[in-house]
């Protein structure tokens, strides 16, 4: 039974659709190149801010150097868009009602996330929704200097709220992470598929139904049998 559900955060209950446009129409208008969409190098320093090995603004210091942008104002106009784009989150259709009816059914809620965003910041982000208080346990890369698909990561979620791994849930994107949380026996949702995520043991082809899935229907309804009567 599943008492616990850790959601991945972007491309899970939100994405940055402008953010990739916006920089390559950034580096092209300055005279540089656009950026390329598989970018190991770019990735790797990604990881290594996700990891808490540096800022974010050093990571997006480290991405203009990379990209070659040099000239001072440049620099820092690149800078304080990437920090705008990061912000601009659009959320997935029905991630608020399906939250708020996840909690009312009484499961406990969390985010495992990979970021250099902290906490504080992404509640500010949850907050026009009002889903910034619906988080019983919260995961941070950056804080934890650990990333997914570590299995340590999976359980600083669920040790703080006295969930064992098979009496819980994740919801993921991205191949790794979901076999991460498998070794785990973590129960395994896969929504917003990354191209190579193809398995997992259910799928939810759109946020809200994630209700509608088997493991979570049969858990709300023991939960409910077994809540004292008053």
């Amino acid at each position: 039974m599943i008492h616990a559900i850790l959601f991945d955060a972007g491309d899970i209950l939100y994405s940055k659709p402008s953010r990739q446009q916006a920089f390559d129409t950034f580096l092209v208008s300055r005279g540089y190149a656009a950026s390329k969409n598989s970018d190991p190098i770019a990735k790797e320093m990604r990881l290594k801010a996700h990891a808490g090995q540096m800022s974010e603004l050093e990571f997006f210091e480290r991405l203009m150097a990379h990209h070659g942008v040099n000239r001072t104002k440049d620099v820092e106009e690149g800078i304080e868009l990437l920090h705008a784009e990061q912000r601009k989150v659009v959320f997935f259709d029905g991630v608020a009602d399906t939250l708020f009816e996840l909690k009312r059914q009484g499961f406990k809620l969390g985010i495992v996330t990979n970021t250099y965003n902290s906490q504080q910041e992404k509640y500010k982000w949850f907050a026009p929704l009002g889903i910034d208080k619906v988080w019983d346990t919260y995961a941070n890369s950056c804080d934890l200097k650990i990333i997914k698909p570590d299995p340590a990561i999976y359980m600083a979620a669920l040790d703080p709220i006295g969930v064992h791994p098979q009496n819980a849930a994740f919801v993921g994107h991205a191949k790794k992470e979901i076999e991460g949380a498998k070794a785990l026996d973590i129960t395994t949702i896969r929504f917003n598929p990354d191209p190579d995520c193809f398995e997992a043991d259910y799928t939810a082809n759109s946020f809200r139904d994630i209700l509608d899935l088997s493991c979570i229907v049969e858990s709300a309804n023991t939960m409910s049998a077994n809540k004292p009567s008053i």
